[in-house]
């Protein structure tokens, strides 16, 4: 009664996941493999199926230490190893001439992943498995396990590629000379495949409407998502190496702080505003900007965060509204040693990709960057001062004292560029700089647009002529860094939040900061000189990867990829 019962449920579901994805279709159109190997896998399905739970578990997916006690009983001298530990310690050592020597050597647990079957008669198998991105050879013979060839082949042709198996057995390698493991007891199955891995799946709709089986069939589609991993190891090590201190600040809050951006909202059911009539709106942060500095002025002197941010607005090949971000403050540093570290850090990244064969793949791209900084000024990045640089551009000087609303639509009138009357002082700023200055960071070379008004930086300190301390780095047009001296006068902080608010009323200027005076109150205790930066992961990753599009460096695509998987 209990397995018609199981069955019976496992078919309902079955019929319904079916129903829901279509999944029997989406089969027939993402691969070609021959109708006998894809009713092959449906039969095998069926079968399954028609199981009891604990039938199916017994029998195709079996607790891990139950496969490993079965595996050990009446065997002394036996070792658990993952697939790179055992090429690590054998690769290269052992060949034809001396295998004897390894004879006494333990013996091996080992379990992945079947990447490819072939067989040798009908007493011998050769399966390569995967584990760790790594393949080793496992060495199937019915002699070796004392079985005769119709026991020997009842147990072992029942494997598929993508099985994933767990073996015993010793030391070994063939007459070629490949590293294998000789199992000494029959194969034991884990985890069976119930679909073949399509031998093509290149239409870009489909891989990013289904990762998985992308990764399953592209092989090298993996290679940036393990790059990806490289990256973030590094600089979180740079930064542990400096004595910097990780964090991880709030992801869910009350209020936008810290970035020009439209948040995600959202709202929990178990707090209440203070009068109890309404809920208190919440939001996913868009930057951890603010909260890094909250705890500057607590006493945390050199602080770090490498984490998502979440901004409600547009998607394109270089946006998605979940992102990823490093953020680094350190009290008492300037504006050169914010550009010290910037140069210090992009080119310590370049160095390990290109010393790591693992990334060969990416290595042309990384080395013309590499080459590039290293050819100019010595390996320091170029510099471009914001307000020099647009009178070369411009032929016209732009002073101190016309940084302001009136003082730019006559600058723009002097250069004979028309601007949109609604625009504010911040837009009209921002657009001089995308027309005349950033085109100039085209080239495949790190540059410094630094020196830039204090306007459109609302979160930076700044000198009297109204300049704020503050750089932008570009690689071929595309921004990667944001850096600056933290503004920590209480006072002109709030004057400047307020200007912000006033630009988004007033303009309709919605790229305006929205303010966060619960920040200018924790600044009234003694913000000390800071400065920080943020970096966009996706996009350096991008850059290295030598790829144009976002989705390209996430697991699982954008959003709208996201939400069909």
């Amino acid at each position: 009664m209990l397995r018609l019962y199981n069955r019976n449920i496992f078919k309902l579901r079955e019929k319904q996941i079916l129903q829901k994805f279509q999944i029997s279709r989406f089969y027939s159109e993402t691969t070609t493999s021959s109708i006998t190997e894809e009713s092959d896998f449906a039969f095998r399905k069926s079968e399954i199926s028609k199981l009891s739970f604990i039938e199916q578990d017994k029998e195709y997916y079996p607790l891990i230490g139950d496969c490993i006690k079965q595996l050990k009983e009446g065997i002394n001298g036996i070792e658990r190893i993952r697939i790179p530990e055992f090429r690590k310690k054998y690769f290269g050592i052992i060949n034809n001439d001396n295998i004897e020597n390894f004879n006494n050597e333990s013996k091996y647990i080992i379990c992945g992943k079947i990447k490819s079957i072939r067989k040798a008669g009908k007493g011998s198998i050769f399966i390569d498995i995967i584990q760790d991105f790594e393949k080793i050879q496992f060495l199937i013979n019915h002699k070796i396990m004392n079985l005769n060839k119709e026991e020997f082949n009842k147990i072992h042709l029942k494997f598929k590629p993508g099985d994933q198996i767990i073996g015993i057995g010793k030391v070994g390698i063939t007459k070629v000379g490949e590293l294998s493991l000789k199992l000494i007891k029959p194969l034991i199955l884990t985890s069976p495949s119930l679909h073949p891995i399509p031998p093509k799946f290149n239409d870009i709709g489909k891989i990013n409407k289904n990762r998985v089986i992308n990764y399953l069939v592209n092989e090298e589609s993996k290679e940036i998502i393990i790059l990806r991993s490289k990256i973030i190891k590094i600089i979180r090590n740079f930064f542990e190496d400096k004595g910097f201190l990780n964090i991880e600040t709030p992801i869910i809050c009350n209020g936008n702080s810290g970035a020009n951006a439209k948040p995600f909202e959202t709202k929990s059911q178990y707090l209440d505003s203070d009068n109890n009539s309404n809920d208190i709106k919440l939001n996913l942060r868009v930057a951890p900007e603010l909260w890094l500095k909250k705890l500057i002025i607590s006493g945390f002197d050199k602080i770090y965060e490498i984490g998502k941010s979440f901004r409600n607005e547009g998607i394109d090949s270089t946006h998605n509204p979940e992102f990823t971000t490093c953020e680094f403050y350190q009290t008492f540093i300037e504006l050169e040693d914010l550009m010290n570290i910037s140069e210090e850090l992009i080119k310590l990244i370049l160095k390990e990709i290109l010393k790591d064969f693992k990334f060969s793949k990416f290595h042309l791209n990384c080395q013309e960057l590499n080459d590039n900084i290293n050819k100019f000024n010595n390996g320091k990045f170029k510099r471009i001062e914001f307000l020099n640089e647009l009178e070369k551009q411009t032929g016209v000087k732009l002073n101190y004292d016309e940084i302001n609303l009136i003082g730019l639509r006559n600058y723009y009138k002097k250069i004979n560029k028309d601007f949109e009357i609604e625009f504010s002082e911040n837009e009209l700023i921002n657009k001089l700089s995308e027309e005349y200055l950033e085109p100039l960071c085209d080239n495949n070379l790190p540059t410094f647009i630094f020196n830039i008004p204090e306007i459109i930086s609302p979160l930076s300190k700044s000198n009297y002529n109204g300049i704020s301390r503050r750089f932008e780095m570009f690689i071929d047009g595309r921004e990667y860094i944001n850096a600056y001296e933290e503004e920590n006068n209480p006072f002109k902080q709030k004057f400047k939040f307020e200007k912000q608010l006033q630009n988004r009323i007033e303009f309709n200027d919605f790229e305006s900061l929205i303010p966060d005076y619960k920040f200018v109150e924790n600044m009234e205790w003694g913000m000390p000189p800071t400065g920080g930066w943020g970096m966009g992961i996706d996009r350096l990753v991008m850059k290295l990867c030598g790829v144009s599009r976002i989705e390209n460096v996430l697991a699982f695509g954008k959003l709208n990829d996201v939400i069909k998987q």
